[in-house]
């Protein structure tokens, strides 16, 4: 695919980010997702979206659950333009031949888990269940931070010496450091 030869740092080579992300998705989204506390493990693969059908109410849901806030035992809904980048980033690197689970490491969060975050936002987008932290085994948070900020509909903050990158829909931003935005 001619997204996969295009070097973003060459101006003009690269097709718009809401096409490559559209060649992605076309046929379906799916995730398959991890998230580990200290004593629980749960892992889900979906198809939440096919060209076909729609969306699948049962399978949003299974993941919404996933990207709760387990601090508070709390699901939201997920924003979907959020699953569709997390989806465009699992898709890209499952080109490169990357097959892993994106790890989960906040999704939603309350407004009393969010004040408990060490370098939380106070407006942070994990508030409105516009955020996730993220990270893919085998590949360094370096990739995938650029990878959403392609495929990305809002913000993209990376945190050296840490073991996620933040994805969220808003603002279009990119950050190195700092809690801006998270």
């Amino acid at each position: 695919p001619s997204w996969a030869t295009a070097n973003p740092a060459q101006p003009g080579s690269q097709r718009p980010r809401a096409e490559i992300l559209a060649d992605l998705l076309r046929e379906q989204r799916s995730l398959w997702v991890v998230r580990e506390n200290a004593d629980r493990r749960d892992e889900l693969r979906v198809t939440y979206w096919t060209a076909q059908r729609g969306y699948d109410r049962e399978q949003y849901l299974q993941l919404c659950w996933l990207l709760r806030d387990v601090q508070a035992d709390r699901v939201f809904p997920m924003d979907h333009d959020l699953l569709a980048v997390l989806c465009g980033v699992q898709a890209w690197l499952g080109r490169e031949g990357r097959v892993a689970p994106l790890r989960i490491y906040s999704g939603y969060r309350s407004h009393s888990t969010n004040k408990q975050t060490e370098g939380a936002a106070l407006d942070s987008r994990h508030l409105l269940g516009k955020a996730a932290d993220i990270a893919m085994d085998g590949v360094t948070n370096v990739k995938l931070a650029g990878i959403a900020s392609i495929l990305g509909k809002g913000g993209t903050g990376f945190y050296p010496g840490r073991s996620f990158v933040h994805v969220d829909v808003g603002d279009e931003r990119i950050w190195i450091g700092g809690g801006k935005g998270s």
